[in-house]
C-alpha cells in the first residue's frame, strides 16, 4: 500500500528541492564567470629630458670668433726668386698654374663659400651676389652634391650653365661615389684632384682631403707647389678643416700636423675650409684659418651666432688681405 504524506511535508520537501538548485545555479555561474581583477594601475610615467647641447668649444690655439664685417692682413713678400719644378707623384697632381690674368700687382676680388649640396636657393642667391661684386673668380670648398651620383653633378653643373665667372671647385667628402671622384672630376669642371692657379699677385692651392686624410705624397705635392712660387699671396683651399673648433669630429684624421707646419714654412697667408656649415675663423701662426660652409646644406649649431648661410668675399688690394662675411638671409 502507498504511503501517503501530508500536504505540510510535501510542501517541505518542495521549498528544499528549489533551495538546492538555486544553490548549484549560483555555483555554476560564480565558477563559470569569475570576478573581474581589480584594474591595473597605470604605469609610472617618464620625462626624458634631453641633454644640454654645448656650445662649440674653442680649441686651444685657435679662436672661434663670431664674424665682423672685415678682416685685414698684409702679405709681407717673398724673397724666393726662383721656381723650381714642382715634383709630382700621382697622376691626379696638376704642376703647372692655372694663369688668369697678368702676374702684376693689382687690385681685385675673388669670393668662397663651401657645402652648398642640395640648398639650391641660398647656393644661387650666393652665385648672384658673387657676380654682383665682380669678382675674379670663385672657389668652393667642397660638398657640391649629397651623394657623389652623376645625375647630381649634372643637377649642379645645370646650376652653374648661367655663371659666367671662373669656378673653382674643391672635392669634398659628399662628392665621392663609392669613395671615387669619377663623376666629380667629369661634372665639376676641376681640371684635377689637386691643382693650382696664379692670378695677379696670388698663388691659389686646391688640395683634395675627400676621404679625410693628406697622405705623405699629398703633403710632398703640396711642399713642392708651394715652393715653386715666388708670388707674395698664398692661399690655399681644401674641405676638411686641419683643427677642431667644437670638440667633435670635423677635421683631417691624418696628415693635418704636416699641413699646418707647411703652410707655415712656406708662410701662406690664408687657409680657406670648409665641411663645417657655419663660419669660424682662427689664427695659428701668423696663418688665418676661415671655415665657410653656409653655401646651403643644413647648418651646425643652431641658433649659434656663427651659424648662417654666407660667402666670403676676399679683396686683394695690393699686399693687403680684406675678408668679409657676406650673409645670405633665407625665408
Amino acid at each position: 500500500m502507498k504511503q501517503k504524506y501530508p500536504l505540510s511535508w510535501k510542501l517541505f520537501l518542495y521549498s528544499l528541492g528549489l533551495l538546492a538548485i538555486a544553490v548549484i545555479a549560483i555555483s555554476v555561474v560564480l565558477f563559470a564567470f569569475p570576478k573581474p581583477a581589480a584594474p591595473l594601475s597605470p604605469p609610472p610615467s617618464f620625462t626624458l629630458t634631453p641633454p644640454p647641447v654645448a656650445s662649440p668649444t674653442p680649441s686651444p690655439t685657435l679662436e672661434v670668433v663670431t664674424p665682423i664685417p672685415s678682416t685685414t692682413a698684409t702679405v709681407i713678400p717673398s724673397a724666393t726668386t726662383t721656381r723650381p719644378p714642382a715634383t709630382l707623384t700621382d697622376g691626379s697632381f696638376v704642376a703647372t698654374p692655372i694663369p688668369l690674368g697678368s702676374q702684376e700687382l693689382k687690385d681685385f676680388v675673388f669670393a668662397v663659400s663651401g657645402d652648398s649640396r642640395g640648398g639650391d636657393e641660398v647656393y644661387l642667391e650666393i652665385l648672384r651676389r658673387v657676380e654682383e661684386d665682380g669678382a675674379a673668380f670663385f672657389v668652393n670648398t667642397g660638398d657640391l652634391v649629397n651623394y657623389g651620383t652623376s645625375k647630381e653633378f649634372q643637377h649642379f653643373a645645370d646650376l652653374m650653365s648661367d655663371f659666367t665667372i671662373p669656378f673653382f671647385p674643391v672635392a669634398g667628402n659628399h662628392d665621392s661615389f663609392d669613395g671615387l671622384l669619377d663623376e666629380y672630376l667629369e661634372y665639376s669642371g676641376a681640371p684635377a684632384a689637386h691643382y693650382s692657379f696664379d692670378y695677379g699677385q696670388g698663388h691659389f692651392v686646391v688640395i683634395d682631403s675627400h676621404n679625410g686624410v693628406l697622405q705623405n705624397s699629398e703633403i710632398d705635392w703640396l711642399g713642392a707647389d708651394l715652393s715653386s712660387t715666388d708670388q707674395p699671396l698664398k692661399v690655399v683651399f681644401l674641405h676638411h678643416p686641419p683643427f677642431d673648433p667644437d670638440g667633435t669630429d670635423h677635421i683631417m684624421r691624418h696628415g693635418n700636423e704636416k699641413f699646418m707646419e707647411l703652410v707655415e714654412e712656406y708662410a701662406v697667408s690664408y687657409v680657406f675650409a670648409g665641411h663645417i656649415h657655419a663660419y669660424v675663423e682662427g689664427l695659428r701662426n701668423d696663418v688665418r684659418y676661415i671655415i665657410t660652409g653656409g653655401g646651403g646644406a643644413p647648418l651646425y649649431f643652431a641658433g649659434h651666432p656663427n651659424a648662417f648661410y654666407h660667402y666670403v668675399r676676399v679683396t686683394v688690394s695690393g699686399t693687403n688681405i680684406i675678408t668679409e662675411v657676406v650673409k645670405i638671409d633665407t625665408p
